[in-house]
C-alpha cells in the first residue's frame, strides 16, 4: 500500500478554503423564517406503550437553490424524514414500503436492536422497489438517535434519507423550549441537480457539499427569550464534514451524548460534532433583546490542511423582545451510568489510508473490506480495544449494535467525569483511542468509519457474537 502525504490533496484544500464553492458556484436560496424542524409521524397504535408508525422512502421536490428545484430521496416527502417519538421502554413498529427506484433498508443509528434488525446486507435483504419491510424492536435506552438506509449510503443519505428518534425518558432535563438541529449539507450543480462526481480529493475528505444545511434549510432562524433555557438535540448527518459549533458570547453545556445523558455534564465554547455524532446541550439566552447571533461552524483541522477553511455561518439566532426570564439554571450531575471494566487493550484495530493497485483505499488492520477478517466474542463477554489511526486525517468510528465507553486517548487515561456510552467517536490523526464494549445480543455486527465514502472504499469490518 503506498502512503498518503498532505501534498496528495492539496486541491482539496483549495476547495475547502472556498467554503461554498465546488464543481460551481451556486446561489443560495432565500433564508427561511423558521427553525424548520421535523415534524413527528403519526402514530396509528391505541396502546400507550406501543408506537406503529408507517414510513415511504420515495422521491420529493426540495427547493435548496433559488429558482430551482432538487428531486431528493425522502422519507413521507420530507427531508429530513418526520420525527419518531417514543418513551424507553416502548415497542416501536416501523412499516416501511420501498417506492424508491432502487433497493433500500433502514439502519438504527445508535439504537440497540436485535440483529435482524440492524439494515445491514449482513442480516437483511435489502427491500427493493415496491416492496415493504417491518421493523420491530424495543425502544431499550433514552436518548437522541437517528435512521439511515445503509445500501448505497453515499448516495442515499446525500440525497435526504434520514430521520430522528427521540426517546424520552424518566427525569428529563428542565428547558423552556427544546429544539432539534439535523446538521448536513448537499453537493449541487446549478440547475439544482445533485452533483455525484467523485474524485479521490472528495473521497479523500468525504463529500462536502456547497450547500450546508440546518433542518433541510439554509440559515433557518432560532428565537430564544432573554434568559430563556433552551435545550438542543444535534445530529450531524452529513457525508464527511465536520461541525465545529460555536455561538457568540454562549456556553454550549453538554448534558448527553450518543447513548444519551451523562453522569458529570460540562462546558465547552465549541462543540465538535463528526458524522454520525449526536450531542445533547442546553443554554440559557444571553444578549439584549432584538440582538441576532450567528451560529457558525468553525475551522478544523481534521487532516490535510482543512483548518485552514473559513469560518462557515450555519443558523441566525435571535434574541426575543420580551422581558428577561430568571432564575434559569444548568444541571451540574445527570442520571448514573454503569462503568464497564477497563485494563489493558486485548487487540489493536488499525485504520489507514493509501493506494492499492492504483485505487484509493481506506484500510482496517491492512485489507479492506469485505477481506477484513472478523473479530469473534461470546455473547455477554466485555472487551477493551485499542483503536489506532495511523492515518493523516481524523476518523469517526462507529460500532453498530453496542454502546461503547471511551478509557484512554494515547495512553492517557479519560478524567472520571468523561464517562460516557458513545456509539460514535473521532479517532485522531496519528493517535490511539481506547475503548471498553459489553458485547451482549448475538449476531454479525459492523464497525466502520462514518465517512461514508471511506466505508464504501473499505473501512469497515464486523465482530461476530457468538449466541
Amino acid at each position: 500500500m503506498i502512503r498518503l502525504s498532505r501534498a496528495l490533496v492539496g486541491v482539496a484544500s483549495l476547495w475547502l478554503l472556498a467554503a461554498g464553492c465546488a464543481a460551481e458556484r451556486v446561489e443560495e436560496p432565500p433564508v427561511p423564517d423558521a427553525w424548520g424542524e421535523p415534524a413527528a409521524v403519526p402514530d396509528r397504535n391505541p396502546d400507550p406503550r406501543i408506537v406503529e408508525v408507517d414510513l415511504e422512502a420515495k422521491e420529493a421536490e426540495k427547493t435548496y437553490l433559488e429558482g430551482t428545484t432538487t428531486t431528493v430521496w425522502s422519507y413521507n416527502g420530507t427531508v429530513p424524514g418526520p420525527l419518531i417519538e417514543a418513551n424507553v421502554g416502548d415497542t416501536l413498529i416501523v412499516h416501511l414500503k420501498n417506492s424508491l427506484p432502487e433497493a433500500t433498508t433502514i439502519h438504527w443509528h445508535g439504537v440497540r436492536v436485535p440483529n435482524e434488525m440492524d439494515g445491514v446486507m449482513a442480516v437483511q435483504e435489502p427491500i427493493a422497489p415496491g416492496e415493504t419491510f417491518t421493523y420491530q424492536f424495543t425502544l431499550r435506552d433514552a436518548g437522541f438517535y437517528w435512521f439511515h438506509p445503509h445500501v448505497m449510503e453515499p448516495e442515499q443519505i446525500q440525497k435526504g434519507l434520514f430521520g430522528v428518534i427521540r426517546v424520552r425518558g424518566p427525569n428529563e432535563p428542565e428547558a423552556d423550549v427544546e429544539k432539534i438541529a439535523v446538521l448536513g449539507d448537499v453537493f449541487l450543480n446549478k440547475d439544482g441537480t445533485f452533483n455525484e462526481e467523485l474524485d479521490d480529493d472528495t473521497i479523500m475528505m468525504g463529500r462536502e457539499g456547497n450547500v450546508v444545511l440546518v433542518n433541510g434549510e439554509v440559515m433557518p432562524a432560532l428565537d430564544m427569550q432573554p434568559g430563556g433555557l433552551t435545550r438542543l438535540r444535534i445530529v450531524n448527518v452529513a457525508n464527511g464534514r465536520f461541525f465545529n459549533l460555536a455561538l457568540p458570547g454562549h456556553t454550549f453545556r453538554v448534558i448527553g451524548t450518543d447513548g444519551g445523558l451523562v453522569p458529570k455534564p460540562y462546558d465547552t465554547e465549541r462543540l465538535l460534532v463528526s458524522p454520525g455524532e449526536r450531542y445533547d446541550v442546553l443554554l440559557i439566552a444571553e444578549g439584549e433583546p432584538g440582538t441576532e447571533l450567528t451560529l457558525m461552524n468553525e475551522p478544523y483541522e481534521r487532516g490535510h490542511h482543512t483548518g485552514l477553511a473559513e469560518p462557515m455561518p450555519l443558523a441566525r439566532v435571535r434574541i426575543g423582545e420580551g422581558p428577561r426570564l430568571s432564575g434559569r439554571t444548568l444541571p451540574e450531575t445527570g442520571p448514573a451510568i454503569e462503568r464497564l471494566p477497563g485494563g489493558p487493550a486485548e487487540a489493536t484495530i488499525t485504520f489507514d489510508e493509501g493506494y492499492v493497485d492504483g485505487k484509493l483505499t481506506f484500510t482496517i488492520d491492512g485489507k479492506a473490506f469485505p477481506d477484513v477478517p472478523p473479530i469473534d466474542v461470546e455473547n455477554g463477554s466485555v472487551h477493551v480495544y485499542d483503536l489506532k489511526n495511523d492515518a493523516e486525517m481524523d476518523h469517526p468510528f462507529h460500532l453498530h449494535g453496542f454502546f461503547f465507553q471511551v478509557l484512554a486517548r494515547d495512553d492517557v487515561p479519560v478524567a472520571d467525569e468523561e464517562l460516557a456510552n458513545k456509539d460514535t467517536v473521532i479517532l485522531p490523526q496519528r493517535s490511539t483511542v481506547r475503548i471498553v464494549t459489553r458485547f451482549d445480543e448475538p449476531g454479525m455486527w459492523m464497525y466502520h468509519c462514518h465517512i461514508l465514502e471511506h466505508t464504501e472504499r473499505g473501512m469497515m469490518g464486523e465482530i461476530h457474537v457468538e449466541p
